[in-house]
């Protein structure tokens, strides 16, 4: 990929103003239960604490306390990401300043370089393709607001491991794929429900498959091993992921709404856990059918599955939050600026109630200053008190609008003929 002096300072340049926004925000603003968790979690680490069981303060670090008995102070997700807190709170003990802004400031590193990572990833695979459209694509994941607030002030991660899939997805030989997809999942246990669309290029690739499930089983047992962890905590916490439920950013909200309001009482936890996995069946139809209709051989063909794996997940999955939108924005953008310019209403409007959800649910992003304003829970309150039934109607809308809209994605990929039947005018 050669570049032009001109498009490499426009490159440069983008590049640098994206990251600079998300550090500008990175030391002071974080989320008061995630990015709280990740401090606890660091210390826990070097500490002998085991992050699949309850996480204390971090003496001197911690900022906020929003536990619950329901959503407790403990993680979800495969070792990745305790590893790299721990190594990272290690860096923060090695310099030596005792200013928990640096820790801070070190624990967003991974989200933030892991955005602008994937921002250029989906630049360089467009521009391989199509070099008119390759710099509005770097020009928008660089000066997204929703992407901005999820990497630079949330400290969510979820563009590291998309980074990841990415890669996967511009690697040409099956082994290597399947271990970026793996490593993806590896990463944040979302990817996957890409690992057969990125390993099984046709029926004979068992092999890469294998790799793309085993590698995250491997590294992670392994860890465990190592570690010491007791196997009971860790199968509860990641089983609690996969059942989830609650507020969400979708229509399945309604459960949560209308019980909110007194018209239907609180879900049986039989029926609330069956509607926790509806999500697994419904991914391996539609990847079944993605299969039959696009295959994942071709460009083209490999997008469109992913991104109908992706609805199809975002559809059925009872519990979506904010950052769940990072995988579809990510792949959309590639296929918005290849293939379907004619889906441009549709790709903005989804961006578009992602960050208006993501705000309101945030009550105006006030918690992000948690940091330092330890009274924002004031504010919080307050803000109820005036508008909080308005507010939760308007989560339930955006989110009732965001799943139509990716139902509505999901049919008009599933009704399209060709790349050519579709690309823009």
């Amino acid at each position: 990929m050669q570049f032009t002096k001109k498009s490499l300072q426009q490159t440069t340049l983008l590049l640098l103003l994206g990251l600079t926004i998300r550090e500008v925000f990175s030391f002071w603003t974080g989320h008061p239960y995630d990015f709280e968790l990740w401090v606890r979690l660091g210390y826990a680490m070097i500490h002998g604490g085991n992050p699949y069981g309850f996480l204390g303060p971090a003496p001197g670090l911690s900022f906020a306390n929003l536990y619950t008995l329901r959503d407790s102070a403990t993680i979800a997700y495969l070792p990745f990401w305790p590893l790299i807190t721990g190594v990272l709170y290690m860096l923060y003990l090695t310099i030596g300043l005792n200013d928990r802004f640096l820790y801070y400031l070190l624990l967003k590193q991974p989200t933030i370089l892991g955005d602008v990572a994937l921002g250029y990833l989906l630049y360089s695979y467009v521009r391989l393709r199509n070099l008119n459209t390759s710099v509005w694509v770097l020009r928008f994941w660089m000066l997204c607001p929703f992407t901005i607030i999820l990497s630079g002030i949330w400290g969510m991660f979820d563009s590291l491991a998309m980074a990841f899939v990415m890669i996967s997805i511009m690697t040409t030989r099956h082994l290597k794929r399947a271990f970026w997809a793996g490593l993806g999942t590896f990463a944040k246990s979302i990817p996957v429900i890409y690992a057969i669309p990125l390993s099984l290029k046709s029926r004979r690739n068992w092999q890469s498959f294998l790799v793309a499930i085993a590698l995250p089983i491997g590294f992670s047992a392994a860890t465990f091993a190592v570690m010491g962890w007791s196997l009971t905590t860790v199968t509860s916490a990641l089983s609690y992921t996969v059942t989830r439920s609650g507020e969400s950013m979708s229509v399945w909200d309604l459960f949560f709404y209308f019980n909110y309001q007194g018209i239907i009482p609180t879900l049986d936890p039989f029926v609330s856990d069956l509607l926790g996995v509806l999500w697994i069946p419904a991914v391996i139809i539609f990847t079944l059918i993605a299969y039959r209709k696009f295959g994942f051989d071709s460009d083209y063909g490999l997008i469109q599955s992913l991104l109908v794996v992706t609805l199809s997940f975002l559809v059925f999955k009872s519990r979506v939050t904010e950052q769940y939108a990072i995988y579809l924005l990510a792949l959309s953008t590639v296929d918005f600026a290849l293939w379907n310019r004619k889906r441009k209403p549709m790709f903005l409007a989804t961006a578009g109630v992602a960050l208006l959800y993501l705000v309101m649910n945030n009550f105006f992003l006030i918690r992000f200053l948690s940091p330092v304003y330890l009274d924002y829970g004031q504010i919080e309150n307050g803000l109820s008190q005036v508008i909080g039934p308005a507010r939760l109607a308007l989560n339930f809308l955006s989110g009732s609008v965001f799943t139509a809209l990716n139902a509505g994605y999901l049919i008009n990929i599933l009704r399209s003929k060709s790349p050519g039947a579709i690309s823009a005018s």
